[in-house]
């Protein structure tokens, strides 16, 4: 539960520490934003626009420690009108990830560790504790796919580390839904595979696009699952509506049709313009 973590500011209000990660911060000299903004360590894993991610690994108490710190640099104009062109309110800073993850601990959601919020005229950033593993669900099921193509015919039975896996995903994203929670970037990749190699624990990440609301719509549900059923295009139509009934909790119901027909919709789109601009 996100009640679990207790917290600290520090640097005038610039910074909400974790408690948990205040010592490791304090041995390097990371007590203030601008020394946590300007850290010159860590090797750079993404960077798209103004937004920076780099992992860092620091030392204390004879141990290592590694983060992700996610930096937003000062938005521009444009960052704020182009979301507004397209009917939809900007997502702007690391706040609204920040304040996701601990949306997702208190409704038991498996995410990241939050680690560090820091704010300061414009900037921001969002540190989390690193989960050590670089292999997502898109990954699992890729190399599971590979290794069927060459095995002959497709079984007739879902294998039964495939079925925990898709039971998972399916009660993360009704938990998320039931919580109030939509994605936005609801994809396999975004899904991180931890822990045991053969049936791995899953955790969301990249929640800097998620948006909680009293009651998430049928707009928002159908463009989460759409995404989901895009990444997951290896997996059969059994598989799928295997998924879709676990998501649901119950049988079929004709008024289900909609949903069935809105995510092969928003999918489809979503495939088109993957194909026309080459992503």
């Amino acid at each position: 539960m996100a009640d679990r973590f207790e917290y600290e500011t520090w640097d005038h209000g610039r910074l909400q520490v974790n408690r948990q990660f205040a010592g490791v911060l304090q041995a390097s000299a990371l007590t203030t934003f601008e020394a946590l903004f300007n850290w010159p360590q860590g090797e750079v894993v993404r960077e798209v626009g103004g937004r920076r991610t780099t992992r860092i690994v620091l030392n204390y108490d004879d141990r290592e420690q590694s983060f992700f710190v996610k930096r937003h640099a000062r938005p521009k104009l444009s960052d704020r009108l182009r979301p507004l062109i397209h009917l939809s309110w900007p997502v702007l800073g690391a706040r609204n990830e920040w304040n996701a993850i601990l949306s997702f601990h208190a409704a038991g959601i498996p995410t990241m560790t939050p680690a560090v919020l820091g704010e300061s005229q414009g900037r921001s950033l969002i540190m989390t504790l690193d989960l050590r593993s670089e292999r997502s669900l898109l990954d699992w099921f890729e190399a599971a796919w590979h290794a069927e193509s060459g095995a002959g015919p497709r079984a007739a039975t879902i294998p039964p580390a495939r079925r925990e896996l898709i039971s998972r995903v399916a009660q993360i994203a009704r938990r998320m839904h039931e919580s109030g929670l939509h994605h936005q970037d609801f994809y396999l990749n975004h899904l991180l595979c931890c822990g045991d190699a053969v049936e791995p624990a899953i955790h969301v990440i990249d929640l800097g696009r998620v948006r909680q609301r009293a009651k998430v719509s049928r707009r928002w549900i159908a463009k989460d699952l759409a995404q989901l059923d895009f990444s997951a295009r290896g997996l059969s139509c059994r598989e799928k509506l295997m998924f879709l009934r676990l998501y649901l909790g119950r049988p079929f119901r004709s008024q289900d049709r909609w949903l069935v027909r809105w995510i092969a919709l928003k999918s489809g789109h979503i495939a088109s313009h993957t194909a026309k601009y080459g992503l």
